[in-house]
């Protein structure tokens, strides 16, 4: 279905000379992208309407969706593998935001930072699909043990100002990524024959 959409779209370009034929298959990926991302959003905010957890859950992604583009890690060979992988993510985030003691989340400081330990080690994890070169793994790198450090640090702040439910969402996001990171390791090691292949 967006993939349909997104060739008449980038066929309607051509036609009203906005972009060159040549230039087809770019555009086509681009919009493609575009239209996922935005069902994605789409999707979350609709869960976070549901679950009445909107505004935690918007912390959440301004946390996480910088942390996940730079760490890399685990990606779902298909879009609709995606698509129910990240809402079943967002659902989780939620359920335990929504059963889990204020004052139990005051404890996540000790995920956040076993997280952040480890993914400082392995980032970025490269996906099958999404190979990177020595200069991309330099880059990444840099980035994401910036954004780590300074979420590591903000779980802290957030901790000593009480501010628990906060200090939490952030600790998830670092943990959310490090099983991400994790499973891209695995799926790679499996593939490569020297681990078990299911």
């Amino acid at each position: 279905m967006i993939s349909k959409v997104s060739v008449t779209l980038t066929n309607r370009l051509i036609q009203n000379n906005i972009i060159k034929q040549e230039d087809f298959e770019i555009y086509r990926f681009g919009i493609e992208n575009l239209i996922m991302k935005a069902c994605h959003i789409l999707s979350y905010v609709i869960l976070g309407i549901i679950f009445q957890q909107l505004p935690e859950l918007l912390v959440f992604l301004i946390a996480f969706i910088p942390l996940r583009e730079s760490s890399g890690g685990y990606h779902a060979k298909t879009p609709l593998k995606c698509y129910i992988l990240s809402c079943g993510t967002i659902i989780s985030l939620m359920c335990l935001l929504r059963f889990i003691p204020v004052k139990i989340m005051a404890f996540g400081i000790v995920p956040a930072l076993v997280s952040s330990l480890i993914l400082f080690f392995i980032v970025p994890v490269e996906a099958e699909n999404k190979p990177l070169d020595e200069t991309e793994i330099t880059y990444y790198k840099r980035k994401a043990s910036f954004i780590i450090m300074a979420e590591l640090v903000l779980v802290l702040v957030f901790r000593v100002l009480s501010w628990n439910v906060l200090s939490f969402i952030l600790a998830l996001s670092l943990t959310y990524e490090l099983l991400i990171a994790l499973a891209g390791i695995y799926v790679k090691v499996a593939g490569s024959g020297y681990g078990p292949v299911k």
